[in-house]
């Protein structure tokens, strides 16, 4: 949770007052669309900071961006320069998934901000399928945002992914917990050395436990997770979370951010104490 998402709260806004409360582990607390929330409405102009990031650490991989409007986010705000996007789907699919005008949109104005855009990468298997030309090292943080696994090693759509439904069985669970493990053990390889970052954000709770702080212990050596913090949809202006193979959103008052460091003290930059960050979870 940031300052602006608290501060939010304390105005009134039902939105943000229900992310707070499901912090503070309260069930039931009134809620209303998004983007009901003022700071939808925010026109996504250039600032020096949006949500975890910032204009000094703004060379960022997203993978799995669904219909790339985090990415579009992070691009309007920071400038497209550094941002590096992603899907696993093909453009095609994403047409047909997404529509065929909305993802022209989408992508036509991250190419003018000047981003990247890549189709075809598996965040399972970034060093085989994102290109040669992507320079390992080099990004300040690789982000996946709502991981999981929508397709089958052969290219089938799995049924649950199909219709919008989030894993459920304990074989899905246990998939989703290796895809997690592998782009943690991949991205480390992406990020700069001492310092670089891998950002996962995931749903909490009973249903959705997949221990991903711990998605590091065994796959990414020298790779560690900071800590959590709640994640504010609101920060990133125009970002619609979106299901992998249906064009379906879903609420995330309940999401954190997982922070992964390969920093030699284990520190994170983004959890350090003079962010602005101000609601931590504890991920001992």
């Amino acid at each position: 949770m940031t300052r602006a998402q608290l501060a939010c709260a304390r105005a009134g806004c039902v939105v943000c007052r229900r992310a707070v409360f499901a912090t503070a582990g309260v069930a039931n607390a009134p809620n209303a669309r998004p983007e009901a929330c003022a700071r939808a409405r925010d026109g996504g102009e250039r600032r020096k900071r949006i949500g975890l990031y910032d204009a000094r650490r703004a060379r960022v991989l997203a993978v799995g961006d669904g219909d790339f409007t985090f990415s579009r986010a992070v691009a309007r705000a920071l400038g497209g320069a550094g941002v590096t996007a992603t899907s696993h789907e093909t453009r095609a699919s994403l047409d047909a998934i997404y529509g065929e005008r909305a993802m022209e949109e989408t992508l036509g104005e991250l190419e003018r901000l000047g981003a990247r855009v890549i189709h075809g990468v598996d965040a399972g298997n970034l060093g085989e399928t994102l290109p040669e030309t992507v320079e390992r090292g080099t990004f300040d943080a690789a982000i996946w945002n709502f991981p999981c696994v929508a397709r089958d090693a052969d290219g089938s759509a799995r049924e649950a992914a199909l219709g919008g439904f989030d894993a459920r069985s304990a074989e899905e669970l246990e998939a989703n917990r290796a895809l997690v493990e592998r782009f943690v053990a991949g991205a480390s390889e992406y990020v700069v050395r001492n310092g670089g970052e891998i950002h996962v954000t995931h749903k909490v709770g009973m249903q959705c436990d997949w221990g991903i702080e711990s998605a590091a212990a065994t796959t990414a050596p020298g790779v560690v997770c900071a800590g959590a913090v709640v994640f504010d949809r609101m920060s990133y202006p125009g970002y619609r979370p979106m299901k992998a193979l249906v064009a379906k959103s879903f609420p995330v008052t309940d999401a954190r951010t997982f922070v992964f460091t390969n920093a030699e003290d284990g520190a994170s930059i983004t959890l350090a104490e003079k962010s602005k960050l101000v609601s931590r979870v504890n991920t001992q």
